[in-house]
């Protein structure tokens, strides 16, 4: 919502946990289908950024049938300061007007090494860069609640995690990490690459290692 080809007021959401209920709904329906066409149903969530976030928030809000989960890059701690001048206005405009988008930070330049990935994203009129307070204060709050709540999760984790990343502080990733309770997890760093790992020079690699978790945990 408020993203892509989404409907919405651009870069709002009421609760960031919204989501999360979206992407429970999808699954469910998604296995449904699978279910219905083929008689069985196997699902792997693969979640970047804000995506690996909402993966999250739906694993610790709802049970569906998910046998593992990759998260890239999630979005735990943002690796670049928010100016305070602008958080204290978001704070007010957050009481009074939570649906007024306010421009966020330029992350073209940093979101890949590879020249044609960072033209492409600058130049997709769909890459909006808004940001409203209800959306960036709700994600305050699920992101504190998400580390709280780290030893119940109940699924394999795979966290790719890219170490030059600017956008997402890995610091702020590996800490949580560490504090996971999950039957298995796994954490692999990839050193001087940005936020984008699937569209790094290197890619190649980091596909390799989601395909080598896939195929490590299907039927």
């Amino acid at each position: 919502r408020g993203h892509g080809q989404s409907t919405g007021i651009r870069g709002h959401v009421d609760h960031f946990d919204t989501y999360a209920e979206d992407a429970a709904a999808a699954i469910r329906r998604y296995h449904q289908y699978l279910m219905d066409q083929y008689g069985k149903a196997e699902i792997h969530l693969v979640g970047h950024s804000m995506g690996g976030l909402i993966a999250m928030r739906t694993l610790l809000r709802y049970d569906l049938p998910i046998r593992s989960v990759v998260l890239s890059a999630p979005m735990i701690e943002l690796g670049f300061p928010i100016n305070q001048i602008k958080e204290i206005i978001g704070r007010i405009l957050y009481k009074l007007i939570p649906y007024l988008p306010m421009p966020g930070e330029a992350l073209g330049d940093v979101v890949s090494r590879d020249q044609a990935v960072v033209d492409h994203y600058k130049n997709d009129n769909l890459n909006h860069g808004l940001t409203t307070p209800g959306f960036y204060f709700s994600y305050l709050a699920v992101k504190k609640d998400t580390i709280r709540r780290a030893g119940e999760f109940k699924v394999p984790m795979l966290f790719l995690l890219p170490m030059a990343d600017r956008i997402v502080n890995p610091d702020g990733t590996e800490e949580l990490f560490r504090s996971i309770k999950a039957p298995e997890k796994k954490l692999i760093r990839y050193p001087g690459l940005f936020h984008e790992i699937f569209n790094e020079p290197e890619k190649d690699r980091v596909f390799n290692d989601l395909s080598t978790w896939l195929d490590a945990h299907k039927d």
